[in-house]
């Protein structure tokens, strides 16, 4: 992904456009329920590169300045993030983290300018004793091809123009199941059709990620986004199978799960199925993506997925925790510290509650192995400018 330089009349616009007049006696925030301010006494160390995390800042400021400039953006949140992470503070916070990264000599300046800059709020759970449970997701490269016929026997559907999402509970029965599209092809016929894949398995990654690129048979790529679900809730399959007893919590990874399906493909419609939730999806012009909650690109390594009843969308946080290593094999070596700064800006069906955080890993198999063997403890604190 190539970081975009906004220099002159853009500087201008992220300033005007969501930095409103700073009171001299700001209204002290409601304490949040999961946020604890903490004297950050660890290394503020980044393990990635800088040119990442600018592209990943301007994209939040973007999206900030974007829902200011449409004037639905009030400045007091309710909930878990209380007056805390509003708005103008999380604009704030992040145009004056741009001055430091733009103009910082090295990464000893940028520590020592952040913590004079910044204080520190870690997310805890209720219980305040447990740490956050950290995964990886990426855009998988799936094969395809824009008309049935021959291996390509596997359709993803567009929204259909009589389905109806749940909004409210007990208003109406959600939408068709897993097993009524897929298994008895209840869409068939319809025109819903968007493109048709090769293999079922990489269908149900693709619903899984929410977006991902079809690989024509000419070699071309055409990038599909979420554009609707059933309104179903999400299961894991992952842990279906170690329910049932199929595979262990320490074996349980997204490659151990493929191997189990190659092995028993009589159980492939069963164990697909255990997840009723289905995803439709939608072209995505232009050569960038996958698009996040905010409506931009996300940034691999950068871009965090959350509960944005709890996370503050498009925010700047420090995350702590492991990441796995893999060989040039594809064969898992060890894991190696992650230490970072990352940005707020996608969400899912399974990132419910402070608990959980997803970080986009990249597009491609070898992001995908990433993402699919990270399940680390680990901890992530949100910056405000002090």
């Amino acid at each position: 992904m190539r970081l975009k330089v906004l220099i002159g009349g853009s500087i201008i616009f992220f300033l005007a456009g969501c930095l409103p007049p700073v009171s001299r006696e700001p209204l002290p925030p409601e304490k949040p329920p999961f946020y604890r301010e903490q004297e950050f006494i660890s290394p503020l160390t980044d393990d990635a590169d800088r040119s990442s995390l600018q592209t990943a800042v301007e994209r939040s400021l973007a999206h900030l300045a974007k829902k200011n400039s449409l004037g639905n953006s009030p400045d007091t949140l309710q909930g878990a993030m209380g007056n805390l992470f509003s708005p103008s503070r999380l604009c704030r916070s992040l145009t004056i983290f741009r001055e430091i990264l733009w103009n910082a000599s090295d990464e000893a300046e940028i520590e020592r300018r952040v913590r004079e800059a910044f204080t520190f709020w870690e997310v805890t759970r209720v219980d305040g004793a447990k740490p956050i449970l950290l995964t990886g997701y990426y855009e998988p490269i799936v094969e395809g091809q824009l008309k049935p016929g021959g291996e390509y026997s596997y359709p993803i559907y567009r929204r259909p123009e009589d389905l109806f999402e749940i909004r409210a509970k007990g208003n109406s029965a959600p939408y068709y199941s897993r097993k009524e599209i897929d298994c008895q092809g209840i869409l068939q016929g319809k025109g819903y059709e968007l493109a048709w894949l090769k293999d079922p398995w990489e269908r149900y990654v693709l619903h899984v990620q929410g977006s991902g690129q079809v690989r024509l048979p000419d070699g071309k790529t055409i990038r599909v986004g979420f554009a609707a679900s059933n309104g179903r809730p999400y299961r894991s399959i992952g842990r279906y199978l170690v329910e049932r007893g199929f595979l262990t919590d320490q074996e349980l990874s997204l490659s151990r799960v493929q191997e189990f399906l190659r092995q028993h493909p009589e159980r492939r419609d069963e164990i697909f199925n255990a997840n009723e939730r289905y995803i439709f999806f939608r072209f995505i012009p232009g050569k960038e993506g996958p698009i996040g909650a905010l409506g931009f690109p996300l940034t691999a390594g950068r871009s965090v997925a959350t509960d944005p009843a709890v996370f503050p969308p498009g925010a700047l946080a420090y995350l702590i925790a492991r990441q796995p290593v893999f060989d040039e094999g594809g064969t898992r070596m060890a894991k190696k510290n992650l230490r970072r700064f990352v940005l707020n800006q996608d969400t899912g069906a399974a990132m419910i509650g402070p608990g959980r955080v997803d970080l986009f890993c990249g597009s491609g198999e070898a992001a995908g192995m990433v993402a699919g063997a990270m399940r680390e403890e680990g901890k992530i604190y949100f910056l405000q400018a002090k």
